[in-house]
């Protein structure tokens, strides 16, 4: 078997996969609050059915318009598929216990897994992870804390938050195997892998639950859930080719800046001085994370130039 190589990072790549992640987490937030809004009336695998047909027919409908038509057989290629099935397995954890948890703990919880994917990054990427970026790391991770105070009563414990946490598990390994994915492949052709993996998922899964006909709203909230759905996971997965991942992953931070806007204008819950004190760090972290990768660029361009100019 040829053993898996990853191709070369540099900073624009890595630029490209921050502003896709905060992309990402914005559709993605979008996407959970439409869901959330349905999730107490409709059960999850029929959700996950509706919404993963409504994306793969405008997904297929985009690869035809950008003329990758003739690269859809890549899209059983091993990685590729394991992937859509780690995706499956996510959505359908992530929306099961949305229905029980609010959706500032669960994205809480979602959260651990830039910390997971940092840990993971050093034995399975080989990547060099000092501890400057730990410490942004937990920066931002207690800055998420802050924002939404998971121990407060709100907070459900039980087999939602088990789901919760199993999904976190997925979520980063998901995200390290797109990181392996070969770069020939276009992204919008493992997108399709991804949304009709989840939709069959989802189909497979109606069957051993009750079916409960949907209303006209509730169509008209997947299909737009469908839309931003499609554009984030087309995002994340552009966030995680060719970058460093534990540079890009924490990123998925900015998720709270968009759960906050959303508190506001779905739900009217303002931000209190302490979730204000959590955005704070979460962008700072960010900020000293970009800070910290421009010095290790300039220390690794001075050590090659240096190399260079050795006799």
């Amino acid at each position: 078997m040829t053993p898996l190589t990853l191709p070369a990072v540099d900073a624009s790549a890595n630029r490209r996969g921050i502003i896709a992640m905060c992309t990402a987490m914005a559709c993605f937030m979008t996407n959970d609050t439409l869901v959330k809004i349905v999730s107490t009336q409709l059960p999850a695998g029929e959700i996950i059915a509706i919404r993963g047909l409504f994306a793969t027919v405008l997904v297929l409908g985009w690869v035809f318009a950008m003329g990758h038509a003739r690269d859809l057989p890549r899209i059983i290629s091993p990685l590729v598929m394991t992937r859509a099935g780690m995706e499956a397995l996510v959505a359908f954890l992530f929306i099961s216990a949305l229905a029980s948890i609010p959706i500032a703990d669960i994205t809480a919880i979602f959260l651990i897994t830039p910390l997971l994917i940092t840990a993971l990054s050093g034995p399975l990427l080989k990547e060099q992870v000092g501890w400057r970026r730990w410490s942004a790391v937990a920066a931002g991770f207690v800055g998420m804390l802050l924002v939404v105070k998971p121990g407060g009563a709100g907070f459900v414990a039980g087999s939602a938050t088990a789901m919760a946490l199993v999904s976190v598990v997925f979520c980063a390994l998901r995200d390290i195997v797109t990181r392996f994915i070969d770069h020939r492949i276009p992204t919008i052709v493992v997108t399709l892998s991804t949304c009709a993996t989840v939709g069959l998922f989802g189909l497979a899964m109606i069957p051993f639950q009750t079916w409960v006909p949907p209303e006209p709203k509730h169509i008209l909230i997947l299909l737009a859930a469908s839309v931003v759905l499609v554009i984030g996971n087309h995002a994340m997965i552009l966030a995680f080719r060719g970058v460093e991942v534990s540079l890009v992953s924490p990123f998925r931070y900015s998720v709270m800046v968009w759960a906050i806007v959303s508190g506001i204008t779905v739900f009217g819950e303002w931000p209190d001085w302490m979730s204000w004190t959590g955005i704070g760090l979460i962008v700072a972290a960010g900020l000293y994370t970009l800070h910290r990768e421009r010095v290790r660029l300039r220390v690794r361009d001075a050590k090659t130039e240096a190399a260079a100019t050795i006799p």
